[in-house]
């Protein structure tokens, strides 16, 4: 069978009168671009997987951290999806794609494309960053809180022609050429990043995750992520009565009375204590947007990179 190419995915149509919603992100967004100008890209990219039924492409899931990890979640989504797909040649070509994504016995085949009945399926890769100014970090903005709290983006329209305020026009156009990595990477990651330049030329941004980060000093480190700021909160406390007990533990050196009282102390503080910018029993905090992009070009959304697989093997050790 063959598929649409995606329509418009190198243009962007700036709306002069968008609705009043996307007017107020829009005046937002030009006050965020000016007070924190500079792009940074964080951590590794995510995954996820995208289907595309007629012209039309839609998100499936996100959420990933690496390129197998997201066979495995398109593999849940086969599974389910063959339940209830009422044509059972297209059902049972599901279930055998499905069985190589996430086999019983052997290794999962590396495949990244699936075309099954009239859909096409794809291991996607978004990437992620931070603006900055002045060695601030962006906090949430006030507009994020009309944002659905579903970090996985399931069922997501992936739209690049879709009308857009004059100020996201223009931080689409200055992603373009974000290479978004590092430059001690080796040089191979910089190559196939180049490459996604031209081969993926356009860009559409996708709703953000929030992070929360621990200032010392004029340095910061990330500890959690969350769907939205409140979540992301939580996710904080749980840190420190959830995860901090249970890694001593598996580390063989349980933690005393005084140190759980203490970090039950902390997470009990992080959720009485309002604001973005937060002092708990004397610990800085921030919680941080983390926006996110999608490169598309003639075939659709970009899929994952080889280097991206290597990155894992290299880490893992598989």
């Amino acid at each position: 069978m063959t598929f649409a190419l995606m329509r418009g995915y190198d243009h962007i149509n700036v709306a002069s009168c968008p609705d009043p919603v996307a007017a107020v992100r829009d005046r937002e967004l030009a006050e965020r671009i000016l007070r924190y100008p500079k792009i940074f890209p964080t951590g590794s990219p995510d995954f996820g997987h995208a289907v595309q039924f007629g012209e039309e492409w839609r998100i499936g899931s996100l959420g990933a951290d690496d390129p197998s990890s997201a066979r495995y979640g398109l593999a849940m989504d086969l599974r389910t999806a063959a339940a209830g797909e009422p044509d059972p040649a297209t059902a049972e070509a599901m279930l055998r794609a499905a069985a190589r994504l996430d086999p019983e016995d052997g290794e999962q085949l590396a495949k990244d494309e699936w075309e099954i009945g009239d859909r096409r399926y794809r291991i996607i890769r978004v990437t992620k960053y931070i603006q900055c100014g002045d060695r601030v970090l962006e906090p949430p903005r006030s507009t994020d809180a009309g944002l659905a709290g579903d970090g996985l983006l399931r069922g997501h329209l992936i739209d690049p022609s879709a009308p857009c305020g004059r100020w996201e026009a223009q931080l689409r156009l200055n992603l373009v050429g974000f290479l978004a990595v590092a430059e001690d990477v080796p040089g191979i990651v910089r190559t196939e990043a180049r490459h996604a330049l031209q081969a993926h030329p356009g860009v559409v941004l996708l709703p953000p995750t929030f992070m929360v980060v621990e200032l010392d000093g004029d340095s910061w480190g990330p500890l959690v992520c969350g769907d939205d700021p409140d979540d992301a909160r939580k996710r904080l406390a749980r840190h420190f009565t959830g995860l901090l007990p249970r890694m001593r533990k598996l580390h063989g050196d349980p933690p005393s009375a005084e140190e759980c009282a203490e970090w039950t102390a902390m997470a009990e503080g992080i959720l009485a204590t309002p604001g973005h910018s937060f002092s708990v029993r004397g610990r800085e905090f921030r919680t941080v947007r983390v926006s996110r992009m999608l490169r598309l070009g003639r075939d659709g959304p970009e899929a994952s990179r080889p280097s991206d697989q290597e990155r894992y093997d290299l880490t893992t050790g598989r």
